[in-house]
């Protein structure tokens, strides 16, 4: 107990001066010099100090209107045919359900009506309106079959037969080249008996015999 009342007696002497009165304590802190905290800018090679790094966090207006444009951009990006496909896993029945929208996406971008039949049993994949009822069958690729060229299928299957298309299942052949976002608007007709089209849209030696259908939307329309 002597002890503890001791070291109790020795701290209450700490904050008493000389003459009985206490001792003036000053703020924790002052007087001394806040350090500031610096590095080095690794583009410029000068220092650059805490206000520096903080600007990178600026809210308001001007950044919100970045982020903004950035997201915009990336959400652009992420829309073009090539970036859906980025995923090689993807099923070929899955790609072509892209291709498909893509198809959407042009056809009704142009004015067009476009309906899908019930099912997929049918020989065509959409019906479009234009003033006159079109029976169209989408067919895509994305490889370069070859040193130019591209192939689609112009066919079924009827059990394990293999049955190219004619004017009796479909008016149109859409094939659309991923890879190059190009579109071909090929008439049945122009290509019995064939059950393979090819398309060369950077020429051929052969001869590129659909290239006069690349884009030709206008036998669609009746519009050029």
């Amino acid at each position: 107990m002597s002890v503890f009342i001791g070291d109790l007696m020795a701290v209450a002497d700490d904050g008493v001066g000389a003459g009985g009165r206490k001792k003036k304590r000053g703020k924790r802190g002052v007087g001394k010099k806040k350090k500031e905290t610096r590095g080095v800018d690794d583009k410029s090679g000068r220092e650059r100090s805490r206000g520096d790094d903080e600007s990178r966090f600026l809210t308001g207006p001007s950044a919100q209107f970045g982020m903004t444009r950035r997201w915009e951009a990336q959400q652009r990006e992420s829309l073009r045919p090539e970036f859906l496909r980025k995923e090689k896993w993807l099923p070929p029945k899955r790609m072509g359900e892209l291709s498909e929208l893509d198809f959407l996406r042009k056809t009704m971008g142009m004015g067009m009506i476009v309906s899908k039949p019930w099912g997929d049993s049918y020989r065509y994949d959409f019906i479009c309106d234009t003033g006159r009822l079109w029976k169209v069958q989408v067919r895509s690729t994305e490889t370069r079959f070859g040193a130019r060229g591209y192939a689609v299928h112009a066919s079924v299957y009827v059990g394990r037969k293999i049955v190219g298309l004619t004017e009796k299942d479909c008016d149109f052949i859409v094939a659309y080249i991923v890879s190059r976002d190009i579109w071909y608007v090929v008439p049945v007709k122009a290509i019995v008996p064939r059950k393979n089209l090819w398309f060369y849209p950077d020429g051929s030696k052969k001869g590129a015999m659909f290239e006069k259908y690349r884009e030709a939307w206008w036998l669609m329309t009746g519009k050029k």
